[in-house]
C-alpha cells in the first residue's frame, strides 16, 4: 500500500519526537543529575548552584506538556473516523495528563526557589519544605502516567484498526504502553519494578516519530 508524506504527517512526526525528546533531555541531562536521592540538602544546593539547568528543565517539561496536547489533537484528527467517541476520550486523557504534569512542575519551580533560600540562609527548616516539594512533584508526574497511559492505549488500539502504520508498530506501542500504565504509578508507591519492564516504550516514541516523519502514513488513512 502506498504511503503519503504531507504537512499532516510532518506535524505528527514532529509532535511525536517533541513530546519524546523534551522530557528525556529535561530528565536525563538537566534535572535528574542535580538530584541526590539520599541527601535533600545536597539536592537543594545543586539546584541553587545550577539555576540554568533547573529552569531549562522546567521549560522543556512545559514544552513537552504542550506537545502532548498537540499530539492528542493530531491523533484525534487521524483516528476519529475509526471511532470518534474513543478518539475524543483518548484526547481528553491526554489533556488531563498534560495538566497534571504542568501542576507537578509548579512544585519543581517552588523547589528551585526554596533551594535558593536555603543556599542563602542555610535555614535547616527549609530542608523539610524542599523534601515535600520534591516528593509531591515526583508523585504527580508519576500519577500523570495513568491518564496518559489510558489515552495512549486507546489511540494505539485505534491505530491498529486504522492500519495507518504497519501493524507491528502500533502493536509495539499498545503493548509497551500497557506496561508503563501500571509500572510507573506502582513505582511511585514504592513498589520495586525493574526498569526493563517499562523500557520498551522508551525507544518507541522516537521510532514512531522518526518513521512517520520519514515514511509518512498509508495513503487511504490521510
Amino acid at each position: 500500500m502506498n504511503t503519503v508524506r504531507n504537512k499532516f504527517t510532518l506535524a505528527l512526526g514532529i509532535a511525536l519526537l517533541l513530546q519524546a525528546a523534551a522530557p528525556f533531555i529535561s530528565g536525563v541531562f538537566l534535572f535528574d543529575p542535580l538530584i541526590d536521592k539520599t541527601d535533600i540538602g545536597k539536592t537543594m544546593l545543586n539546584l541553587a548552584q545550577h539555576p540554568f539547568n533547573a529552569q531549562l528543565s522546567i521549560f522543556l517539561d512545559i514544552i513537552a506538556a504542550m506537545g502532548v496536547i498537540w499530539l492528542g489533537v493530531l491523533f484525534f484528527t487521524l483516528l476519529q473516523k475509526i471511532n470518534r467517541v474513543w478518539a475524543m476520550t483518548a484526547l481528553g486523557f491526554y489533556v488531563l495528563e498534560a495538566v497534571m504534569f504542568m501542576i507537578g512542575k509548579t512544585f519543581a519551580y517552588g523547589l528551585i526557589h526554596t533551594s535558593d533560600l536555603y543556599f542563602v540562609s542555610n535555614e535547616i527548616s527549609l530542608l523539610s519544605v524542599g523534601q515535600v516539594l520534591l516528593q509531591v512533584e515526583k508523585f504527580i508526574s508519576s500519577m500523570a502516567m495513568i491518564p496518559f497511559g489510558i489515552g495512549a492505549f486507546l489511540f494505539y488500539y485505534l491505530l491498529v484498526k486504522s492500519k495507518a502504520l504497519p501493524t507491528w508498530i502500533s502493536v509495539w506501542g499498545l503493548a509497551s504502553m500497557f506496561l508503563v500504565l501500571f509500572g510507573i504509578p506502582l513505582m511511585a508507591y514504592g513498589v520495586k519494578i525493574p526498569f526493563a519492564i517499562v523500557f520498551p516504550y522508551v525507544p518507541f516514541e522516537f521510532f514512531i516519530g522518526g518513521y512517520t516523519l520519514i515514511a509518512g502514513l498509508r495513503e487511504k488513512n490521510i
